[in-house]
């Protein structure tokens, strides 16, 4: 193989790798970030005195009240999957962009 090809495809994969990298932080605040919201409900209710079970109690309303006012506006949940969505298909035309590349390459010319 040639120098030229190998430099490609360590970068297809180190590009393949980041955006995997960043779907998956996407993806993950937005599962983490409800679990986020009720666990700071909790905390503010049991720095306010409150025994656990009322704390949880509360905490998942909060929670609830939250998920209640997101489903309410449609438009805002589309847009935060319509973005996930263009962070996989941009990512999978950036790695398709050094196709190209590992097939030109397979001609080792000297630059002039």
């Amino acid at each position: 193989m040639k120098t030229n090809t190998i430099l490609t495809k360590v970068f297809k994969f180190i590009i393949f790798v980041l955006f995997t990298f960043m779907t998956l932080v996407y993806f993950g605040v937005l599962l983490l970030l409800p679990l986020d919201i009720m666990y700071q409900v909790i905390r503010l209710a049991q720095g306010l005195g409150l025994p656990t079970v009322v704390s949880v109690g509360i905490g998942i309303a909060a929670l609830a009240y939250v998920g209640h006012a997101i489903w309410k506006m449609p438009a805002l949940y589309g847009l935060i999957l319509d973005i996930g969505k263009q962070i996989v298909s941009f990512g999978h035309a950036q790695i398709q962009r050094f196709d190209n590349l590992v097939q030109g390459s397979g001609t080792d010319s000297p630059a002039t």
